[in-house]
């Protein structure tokens, strides 16, 4: 009897009315995959390599810019986009966005960790189905908005097989929108090899700012010796570099 009531309590804190996982650790009552998940702010690598990745988009008045500026200088990477976004404006950016990785940035920005199981799959795979569809290849990557991994994050990442990007260098246009050059500085001097770099195709006009500044960003890295690379191409980078050593606690 005591141990039955203790289960019960922990189901109600686990989940709430409408079934939202209130922990990643909340598996009693519905079974993820098995399989890990990883999640990824930056990679052990010795290799002077940065992931450079956009959020939010696609919107045609400021992704395109960001394509631009990229295919100027032979840059790919890694765009988490949105998927209602993504399918209303495939026809006019699709096959530019393909040639670069595509990442699940779920259906409507939503947030994971509020949502129960059925609306935090739904949003997930109707994302996953339009990537697929436009590029040919499965999406591997989900990054959950605002970075937020409690609650049904986890799960539905597991169910779709993907590990969770997050990142290690904020462009910080919100701060510095009015100061390009600290702008561009705060990119260049704060990158380390196995950096992802996180900046925005749409939103507030600080980032409109950040994307005009793109190729100043990509010449003052190059210039430290940087090369630019995917999430999952720099990934593969940190399987070939020797590990790290684990400080003492």
């Amino acid at each position: 009897m005591a141990l039955g009531g203790g289960a019960g309590a922990f189901a109600q804190r686990a989940f709430g009315e409408d079934g939202t996982p209130a922990s990643a650790a909340s598996v009693d009552s519905w079974m993820a995959p098995e399989r890990q998940v990883d999640i990824i702010w930056s990679v052990n690598t010795a290799e002077r390599l940065v992931a450079l990745t956009f959020d939010d988009g696609p919107l045609p008045r400021w992704t395109p810019l960001a394509l631009d500026a990229l295919e100027e200088a032979r840059v790919r990477a890694t765009f988490f986009v949105v998927g209602s976004r993504l399918e209303r404006h495939a026809a006019g950016l699709g096959a530019r966005l393909a040639r670069h990785e595509l990442g699940n940035h779920t259906w409507g920005h939503d947030d994971l960790s509020r949502l129960g199981r059925t609306a935090g799959y739904r949003t997930v795979h109707r994302t996953h189905v339009a990537i697929t569809r436009l590029t040919g290849k499965e999406p591997r990557l989900l990054r959950p908005p605002w970075g937020r991994l409690g609650g049904t994050t986890v799960h539905v990442a597991a169910q779709h097989g993907y590990d969770i990007a997050l990142w290690s260098l904020l462009v910080q246009d919100s701060r510095l929108a009015r100061d390009p050059r600290a702008l561009v500085e705060g990119v260049v001097d704060n990158a380390r090899p196995g950096t992802v770099l996180l900046a925005h195709d749409v939103g507030r006009p600080s980032r409109l700012e950040a994307i005009r500044r793109l190729p100043e960003m990509i010449a003052g890295l190059r210039r430290r010796g940087f090369e630019f690379v995917t999430v999952s191409e720099l990934r593969q980078a940190g399987v070939r570099s020797p590990g790290r050593t684990p400080r003492p606690s």
